[in-house]
This record gives C-alpha cells, structure tokens and sequence, in this order.
C-alpha cells in the first residue's frame, strides 16, 4: 500500500483496544472516533482488540463506520480477534481461552509507505496474535518480514498489538510478547525506526528503550490503571494517540482523551 502526499508532515491516529460487543462500546468508540475525525489525520491506525471474541457484524458495522470518513485506515488484530475468551463469571485463571478465526479483513504484516515531498517514511505492520491465547509472539515471518524492511536510510515506524517490553503493571505485563527481547535486538541498530506504537495495555505511555521510543495507545473502551500488580480500572477518559511524522524524518506525539 502506498499513500503519495505532497505536504510536510503527515499525521496518524492511532486507536486501539475497542473491544466491540454491546451498545455501549459501539457508542464509545463512536465518540472516539469522532474526536479523531476532528483532527484530520491523513491515516487510521487501529492497533487490535476491536471486536470481542471475533464476531462478523462486529466487523461489518466497524468497517463501513471507518469507510464513512473517507480516511485511508489500517485493522490489526489483537488477542481478542483471534481468541473467544468463555466464562466471565468465573475468576480470571479459571476461565478457558478458544482459538478463533481472525476476519480476514484484518491485516497481518504489512507495509505501508507514505511520499512525501523530500522523504518516504514506511509503517511496519505486525501480526503479534497467537491464536487462543492472550499473550503474543512474533512468528518467524514476521521477524522476517521486519528484518527484510528495516533501513538506516527510511524512517519506518513498527506497529504491533502486544508490548514487547514491561510497562510497570505486573498483570498485564504477564501477557506481553514473549519474544519482545528479540524484537528489540533486531531494531535496535536500525536508526531510522523512529517509534514502536502498540495497543493492549489500555494505558498511556512512551518508554525510552536502547534509544529507541515505544509509545503505547489509550483504550476506546475502558482504561486500566498503570503501575499496579493487580488488575484496575482508571477513571481517565477514553482516547487516542495522534502522531505527526515530518518530511524532516522527524516525529511528535500526544495523547488526546474525549470529554467525559
């Protein structure tokens, strides 16, 4: 895929973790998504768990919402995507965890590069799912895929669903991406990786890692309380990451939150 634009900078909103399966989150994402319309990013990036346990009409009304606002968008998938997770009443270690088809829609690992007027910058799309389970891992292609595009000489951010180092939640961080140490290994000699984006955690944070930024995505649905052991919803409001990427290979970031 490629996207020709003749401006400066070039922006993405990246949202993750919708979790579609009622009114509720529907309405919810709705909000977000409107939030983000409102900025005019050039691209719509959703980095997994978008629709709970995998179901099509799930798929179906988000695809035509997101075809709606007439933006270029990339779907990944998350855990939930590819899992249907049974038993909610239950405690958490009680509960069994199902493989499930992913849409096909969703992208798996993919490259998407943006022209600018002096500089092509790429996004680097990687399936972190692994079926039935809520953890993640990067598949020999994938690490290939990555290793065959990675360039000094391009800016290149790397989207994936799962972490690929802690956050400081002892939880959550149980449920990372096994092999994020081999990840970073591989990107790490590579200056033009300008940032790691990844959703999951349902929190806000970019963590300077071998000189190299990971920035993780607010949740559309609900928001999990960073740096504690156990499981906890936050009060912050709902969000999305915008990023501006520059003809100048450089980039910026924030975070902008619905009004509750």
């Amino acid at each position: 895929m490629n996207l020709i634009h003749h401006q400066d900078t070039f922006s993405i909103a990246q949202l993750s973790d919708l979790h579609l399966s009622d009114g509720r989150s529907f309405d919810g994402f709705l909000k977000v998504l409107k939030l983000a319309v409102a900025h005019s990013p050039d691209l719509l990036l959703l980095t997994g768990d978008l629709v709970n346990d995998g179901k099509t009409d799930g798929y179906d009304w988000l695809f035509k919402t997101l075809h709606q606002t007439n933006i270029p968008y990339l779907c990944m998938m998350g855990n939930h995507d590819v899992t249907q997770e049974m038993g909610h009443e239950r405690p958490f270690n009680e509960r069994q965890f199902l493989p499930i088809k992913a849409d096909d829609r969703l992208i798996r690992h993919h490259r998407l590069t943006i022209e600018m007027t002096d500089t092509t910058w790429q996004i680097l799309t990687l399936n972190s799912t692994i079926n039935g389970k809520i953890h993640g891992r990067l598949s020999s292609d994938e690490m290939q895929f990555l290793q065959v595009h990675l360039s000094d000489h391009t800016p290149t951010i790397i989207a994936l669903h799962h972490h690929p180092r802690p956050v400081g939640s002892a939880w959550i961080d149980a449920h990372m991406l096994s092999n994020g140490d081999d990840f970073w290994r591989t990107i790490a000699p590579y200056d033009g990786v300008k940032a790691v984006l990844c959703g999951h955690v349902h929190q806000a944070h970019s963590l300077q890692i071998d000189g190299k930024t990971l920035h993780t995505c607010p949740a559309v649905s609900r928001q999990f309380r960073p740096h504690q052991d156990d499981f906890a919803i936050d009060d912050v409001a709902a969000g999305f990451r915008l990023i501006q990427i520059c003809n100048k290979k450089t980039l910026e970031t924030c975070i902008k939150r619905v009004q509750n």
